[in-house]
């Protein structure tokens, strides 16, 4: 089992930092992403939907961080213009230090 703890920090630093050239690095080709507002499937499809948040004001504090297996369960806050969304990621890697699925869960009472 890989300690996936620093490699999921990366990808919360790429993503809070709109890189998305490290983010291309760190998911798979067959890469899925799902939320409340769609899903996503291959990695072009998942880079693009990130663009279309990257148009925003964005900053991303990392919570908490814990690893079962090969998957890796964190809690973040994410702020988009000025809006405060708590989320919880479900992030599971392959062997190759690669990103196979997101599944993010909206946590933020309203």
């Amino acid at each position: 089992m890989h300690n996936l703890t620093e490699v999921t920090e990366k990808y919360f630093e790429y993503f809070g930092t709109k890189n998305p050239k490290g983010l291309e690095r760190l998911y798979s080709d067959d890469i899925q992403l799902t939320d409340w507002n769609g899903i996503w499937k291959g990695k072009n499809a998942v880079l693009e939907m990130n663009e279309s948040i990257f148009n925003n004001e964005l900053f991303v504090k990392v919570d908490n961080i814990v690893q079962s297996g090969n998957r890796t369960y964190c809690h973040i806050t994410i702020t988009i213009n000025n809006n405060d969304l708590k989320i919880l990621d479900v992030i599971d890697w392959n062997d190759d230090f690669t990103i196979k699925s997101i599944e993010a869960f909206d946590g933020t009472i309203r």
